[in-house]
């Protein structure tokens, strides 16, 4: 089980890390966070149980991950921590399915309470949960078991629970006709998710029953020894022997996995993966590096690579420097697309809070006129221009309205309206610390 927990502060956040023994609760995992937009990308791809975080933070609030949450579908349950009384805010989270609301400073035996009332809440949702087929993305579980480098996301932990003990085998049917390819996916039925059609063969995995009734049938179809999903270095050690002709050990893996380079924003990721490449001791080596890759950009990409994904590990990644440099090739043209995409994107983004400097302008409402998710829009706006997209909307609004007090008579309350701030007093206390004086001295200052 995984808790996510997120605070501005620093030394809260490292509080509530080591008040409990979260082991204790079946949670093996603790991650925090000071910034609540990294929190948001953590919920998206971790698999995350149990969110505890402060209810007021910067740019993105506690109710604003609740509602991401809500709207997402996710499994998440929230415990809430605050500094005040605001029951008006519980009562719009505990709508939103908040679990348990706490005040600051945190009571460990109030703690306690809240995370053992969570945790059985997340045993019982998953004791019920049933495996969504139309959803299942078959090799991103593959993927999740074979490489060290990847957890399994949280929708395929049902499959695991479901087919873990079932004896499964690995197959390839190299250059199918459509009558042999129809006749395997008709013997795999719902399993044919587990089956992958690449240039060269039809690969995949498919229960060992399955494989017995084939046999024979189909002169070129090929098996590995059966292995059950439930033993994940069974699994590995199958699908290097049968695909890639390697005996790989666990502690190999381990070690590569750890040494892949993180995603850089200044030097190209292609520069980056090549560096750690070059340096590696052989064909096997470079395998389970490629591999290792392969999972990762799959599991931050959709299901509509999964075929490039599957060409790379069943065509090419027999021969690791082709599987490389198609991947590299593939990153190369991907970053000069998405140059040139970013710069309208960005353009995009100034020209809406231009034009809508008196509304909300919350990140959500930015990535929903950019078709781009919230989180990825202030992290892809910040690697563009140095700048935070809150920053720069401040000053924006900040701009207009020194404008305002120059060429215009209104009063300061309707100048603050129009540049978004519902509050005069909040307005000029922005105004000041940009300008040093405050709105009334501004203009008697700019007239003269």
């Amino acid at each position: 089980m995984r808790v996510l927990i997120v605070d501005d502060g620093h030394y809260v956040v490292e509080y509530l890390k080591h008040l409990l023994d979260w082991k204790s609760f079946g949670i093996h995992q603790v991650e925090t966070s000071t910034n609540s937009i990294e929190a948001w990308g953590l919920l998206d791809g971790n698999g995350i149980d149990l969110l505890i975080t402060d209810i007021r933070m910067p740019e993105v609030s506690g109710i604003d991950l609740l509602e991401h949450i809500d709207r997402s579908k996710l499994k998440t349950k929230v415990i809430f921590l605050s500094g005040y009384s605001q029951f008006d805010y519980a009562q719009k989270a505990i709508r939103l399915g908040l679990l348990d609301y706490l005040l600051k400073p945190v009571d460990k035996d109030d703690m306690e309470k809240a995370v053992r009332h969570a945790t059985e809440s997340v045993r019982e949702h998953e004791r019920t949960r049933p495996l969504e087929w139309e959803r299942f993305d078959g090799l991103r579980f593959l993927l999740s078991i074979v490489a060290e480098s990847r957890s399994m996301a949280r929708e395929d932990e049902p499959a695991l629970r479901l087919l873990g003990e079932e004896p499964f085998c690995f197959f390839r049917l190299p250059e199918p006709s459509d009558m042999e390819e129809a006749s395997v996916r008709d013997r795999l039925g719902k399993f044919d998710r587990f089956a992958w059609r690449t240039e060269s063969a039809l690969s995949g995995a498919m229960p060992h029953a399955a494989a017995e009734a084939l046999a024979g049938r189909i002169g070129s179809l090929a098996f590995s020894e059966p292995f059950s999903f439930a033993h994940p270095h069974q699994v590995r050690h199958r699908f290097y022997s049968f695909f890639l002709q390697e005996n790989v050990s666990f502690a190999e893996v381990e070690r590569i996995s750890k040494e892949l380079p993180s995603i850089g924003e200044k030097e190209p990721q292609g520069k980056l993966w090549s560096k750690r490449y070059d340096q590696l001791d052989g064909a096997k080596q470079q395998k389970i590096y490629v591999m290792e890759l392969i999972a990762s950009l799959h599991a931050g990409s959709g299901p509509d690579r999964t075929a490039d994904a599957a060409e790379w590990i069943f065509d090419l990644l027999p021969d690791p420097q082709l599987a490389f440099q198609a991947i590299v090739r593939d990153r190369s043209e991907t970053e000069k697309s998405s140059r040139h995409c970013n710069a309208n994107v960005v353009r995009m983004v100034r020209d809406y809070v231009d034009e809508h400097l008196a509304c909300g302008l919350s990140l959500e409402e930015l990535g929903e006129h950019v078709h781009l998710h919230p989180v990825y829009l202030s992290k892809l706006y910040k690697q563009e221009t140095g700048q935070n997209l809150s920053a720069y909307i401040a000053l924006r609004r900040l701009e207009k309205a020194s404008r305002l007090l120059k060429e215009s008579s209104l009063h300061v309350a309707d100048i603050s309206r129009m540049v978004g701030y519902k509050k005069p007093q909040y307005f000029i206390k922005l105004f000041k610390d940009e300008y040093g004086i405050t709105p009334h001295q501004y203009r008697r200052l700019q007239l003269g």
